[in-house]
């Protein structure tokens, strides 16, 4: 009876084990997409040309040696070099984050430094043959969307609104706007809205952004792990917000992109995370990994986002070491992960 017993609790116990190996495999799907050069050691964000190719920013935080630089990455995750940024004279530094082309192959870059710019980028068969400057002089610009002639962009701290908590804002231009400097204030025309981060434990503002399908903007704050979706009028002023979503608080969303069906995704960048908002605007965790290297596709600081080929593919920004982040290094190898979406 002792040996039928123990035989029987033997069995229930491994049962349990496969099951939670397979509960964890459900929460942590996350596979290895490609491994970066050493010329990309903080990867951000994605945009896809509008021959299909998928095209990725990288600022290069992580190394001041290195500029800036934009990489292109065939289906099969093969990585080549697509172009460098030009430099800002005053700093001799270019660090590319948002990126955005419009529907003739314009690349249009946010790159961001203490006198950051909006940039302009005109190709000729993968050739780099002109590159203006739409607007200056921003203080943290970093998302950017393009939408029906016009450019969207975030920028995560207004410090000049001198509010309690740290103001943030989202920017609209045309596209063929040139050279318009920013005030970083109240005063700044593209300016069309601004909100305060309540959060005391994370003082960031607006960084993530995408449009739906019904042509609103949804904006992610950081900082209180909140989505807003912003009704737009024709001229692009905002008439309307409302709650999307919020985020476990610790979750920090950063990249927000958005499928055929309307899903959206969001980078939980503070706890290696990966959310799904559905049609009814329910949460749901996808993805979550302790600290780790990336090295076998974990996530690993997610920074940004995008559905590519029936994948979701996700930069793994693997930098920022602060009270409230999983991450505890940086170090090779400088990763993509993606989740199979088929």
């Amino acid at each position: 009876m002792n040996l039928c017993y123990k035989y029987k609790s033997s069995i229930f116990f491994i049962l349990l084990v496969i099951l939670a190996i397979k509960a964890i495999e459900a929460q942590q799907p996350a596979k290895l997409f490609a491994v970066l050069p050493s010329y990309c050691p903080t990867p951000d964000a994605f945009a896809i040309a509008p021959d299909g190719r998928l095209i990725l920013s990288c600022p290069n935080f992580a190394d001041n040696n290195q500029l800036g630089v934009l990489v292109r990455i065939a289906e099969n995750g093969a990585i080549s070099k697509f172009a460098n940024v030009p430099v800002l004279e005053e700093s001799g530094k270019a660090q590319p984050m948002g990126i955005a082309f419009d529907e003739h192959g314009v690349l249009y870059v946010c790159d961001n430094q203490s006198k950051g710019r909006l940039l302009s980028m005109t190709f000729d068969n993968d050739s780099l043959v002109k590159t203006e400057v739409v607007a200056y002089n921003f203080k943290s610009i970093n998302g950017i969307r393009y939408h029906e002639g016009a450019l969207y962009v975030t920028q995560t701290s207004l410090p000049k609104f001198n509010t309690k908590g740290v103001s943030s804002g989202v920017y609209r231009f045309n596209s063929s706007d040139r050279n318009i400097k920013m005030n970083n204030d109240a005063t700044d025309a593209n300016l069309i809205y601004s909100e305060e981060t309540k959060n005391p434990d994370r003082q960031v503002g607006i960084d993530g952004l995408v449009f739906d399908q019904d042509g609103h903007l949804i904006i992610g704050n950081l900082g209180d792990a909140r989505l807003t979706k912003l009704f737009l009028s024709k001229e692009g002023s905002v008439i309307k917000t409302e709650l999307y979503a919020q985020l476990p608080l610790n979750s920090a969303p950063d990249g927000i992109h958005t499928d055929n069906d309307g899903n959206i995704y969001v980078a939980g960048f503070a706890q290696n995370q990966i959310f799904k908002i559905d049609h009814n605007k329910e949460v749901q965790l996808l993805a979550e990994y302790p600290d780790n290297n990336g090295a076998n596709g974990e996530l690993d600081q997610p920074a940004d986002l995008i559905v590519y080929n029936g994948k979701l593919v996700i930069s793994n920004f693997d930098l920022m070491v602060t009270k409230g982040m999983k991450n505890s290094t940086h170090g090779k190898p400088y990763t993509l992960s993606y989740i199979d979406l088929k």
